[in-house]
């Protein structure tokens, strides 16, 4: 008998064989809009086995409560605009500079001119800020999970404090303070860690949960950060947030580019449950087998099936990709078959012609991923 995809997901993440092997897909909203996805989208709204994000938490600007504006300060019409974004805090106003193209398909996709955190006083302004437990929104945490019914597993978005500060500061500069201002960046870690794990506890207490995600730890990882500075700047705050997670009776699903085989039991070690995308060559280094064996009981992982290359695949490339991870991960349970670029690369596609390519790759994972996931 056919489980329901809730049923599959939480057999797979217990380490157990399912029916199949889960499925997950995404892509973006303009890939949905094209003909030639019609199968594609039916598939995604009846099928698929997703993670999906249900908000249990508003963590404002980094943690601290924020109102947002933003403003165009350049249009070149035909050519592109430019944007002026503020996030107005307690700890004063924090403003960046974006660059957007018009013949991007994705409107999401743009060029930081400046980021938010662009000086060593900002970074002091929001390591000093006064935190508290953030809001939490238990009834509709618990209106997003009964819609979903029984399709997939709800996760509850956690703040990654220095995942995001990487990714909404000037790099160079945050890696830079981690190396000549440890004092200032471990106040900000320990001060906003500590917001998390309290709401984490208060989100569990409330009944949000059990199931909760981070991201950004590709920013983490080297070349980006040493094993040195990972282990002082990453793992003990990391951890902390975890512990709070599991003693609340959660678990965790990191999201984690890059190469990552080095660190494997270490994200275990860390309190991670469960990991994707787990990419091969040579976007990643992971060796699906390998993974298997060295974590394959402590962490559920998804991905290994490089969508990168579909703007330029085969639907015959594809399916012997799908057939690698399968032969690699399946057995046992605690695998689910999932593209490691974003949208399955729809997110990438610069025009029509491209995206039809990447649309026919996918049918082709959907294909391949239901006929060689069968237990």
């Amino acid at each position: 008998m056919a489980m329901t995809s809730r049923e599959r997901m939480l057999t797979t993440w217990a380490f157990r064989e399912a029916d199949r092997v889960p499925i997950e897909l995404g892509i973006s909203e303009p890939a949905r809009q094209f003909p030639e996805a019609e199968r594609i989208v039916r598939f995604l709204d009846e099928e698929a086995d997703n993670f999906y994000g249900a908000r249990g938490a508003d963590w404002g600007f980094l943690g601290l409560p924020a109102t947002y504006d933003e403003e165009v300060v350049e249009d070149v019409p035909g050519d592109f605009l430019r944007k002026r974004r503020v996030f107005h805090t307690d700890a004063g106003d924090f403003w960046a500079l974006t660059r957007h193209k018009y013949e991007e398909l994705n409107a999401t996709d743009f060029h930081w001119e400046r980021r938010y955190i662009h000086t060593l006083d900002d970074m002091r302004r929001l390591a000093e800020a006064p935190r508290a437990q953030a809001p939490i929104f238990p009834q509709e945490f618990r209106e997003r999970v009964a819609a979903g019914g029984e399709r997939g597993l709800p996760l509850a978005g956690l703040l990654h404090p220095l995942g995001w500060l990487v990714r909404q500061a000037t790099h160079e500069h945050v890696y830079a303070w981690l190396a000549a201002e440890p004092q200032v960046m471990h106040r900000f870690l320990e001060n906003a860690n500590q917001q998390v794990a309290d709401t984490v506890t208060a989100m569990c207490r409330a009944g949000i949960g059990p199931y909760f995600s981070v991201t950004a730890h590709e920013m983490l990882i080297p070349p980006w950060m040493s094993p040195r500075m990972f282990d002082e700047f990453v793992f003990p705050y990391d951890k902390r947030v975890n512990d709070a997670v599991h003693a609340g009776g959660g678990r965790l699903r990191c999201h984690c580019h890059d190469k990552v085989s080095d660190i494997l039991e270490k994200l275990a070690d860390m309190g991670v449950d469960a990991l994707e995308p787990v990419e091969p060559p040579p976007f990643g280094d992971v060796d699906l087998a390998d993974a298997k064996r060295r974590v394959g009981g402590r962490m559920m992982l998804s991905g290994n099936v490089p969508s990168q290359e579909f703007p330029t695949a085969t639907p015959a490339q594809v399916r012997q990709w799908v057939k690698e991870a399968m032969d690699a991960g399946k057995p046992g349970g605690g695998f689910a078959l999932r593209t490691t670029g974003g949208g399955a690369s729809t997110n990438a596609a610069k025009d029509a012609d491209q995206m039809r390519v990447i649309l026919k790759c996918i049918e082709a994972y959907i294909d391949a991923g239901l006929e060689l996931g069968q237990y």
